[in-house]
């Protein structure tokens, strides 16, 4: 019996390193009643690109690149997700939750392009056990965005 619970406890903690080996960030879903506008919204905002599109299933698929072709090849990376955006009913803004998490160089930079392609800041950025800045923005269909600038990113401060 001890040489079994011992086995037991050695196969179970061998699992969850054989599941992260095999799993990756495929992507985000963010949904609103005008796709098209969402996905304007993220590529003003963000500067990323549609990658792929399923008419059939009304998906836009987008990702950081300065061109499609740099976009493209980006999704191929491990944790190159893309974000997804597909239509709903009606945008709806009841889950408040941040379903999309973007890691950011120049949190100013940023939050005036969220403000200027149509989004707004739910909180402005704050600062996170002393140098991880954080700010949490929605898109125009209430989508919830969660912006994280890390530590030694820090924005100059202007003199």
């Amino acid at each position: 019996m001890k040489s079994l619970v011992k086995f037991a406890a050695l196969t179970l903690a061998a699992l969850p390193a054989l599941a992260v080996a095999d799993v990756s960030l495929n992507g985000v879903r963010i949904t609103g009643k005008d796709p098209a506008a969402l996905v304007k919204f993220y590529v003003t905002a963000f500067g990323m690109q549609e990658v792929q599109r399923i008419e059939q299933a009304g998906e836009y698929m987008l990702n950081f690149g300065a061109t499609p072709a740099a976009a493209q090849a980006n999704r191929t990376k491990l944790g190159g997700g893309d974000i997804v955006v597909m239509r709903a009913a009606a945008d709806d803004i009841r889950d408040n939750t941040a379903h999309v998490v973007l890691n950011v160089t120049d949190m100013d930079a940023t939050v005036k392009a969220v403000k200027a392609a149509g989004g707004k800041m739910e909180r402005e950025p704050f600062v996170y056990g002393g140098s991880v800045k954080i700010g949490m923005a929605i898109d125009p269909a209430g989508n919830h965005i969660e912006l994280i600038q890390g530590a030694g990113q820090a924005t100059p401060q202007k003199k």
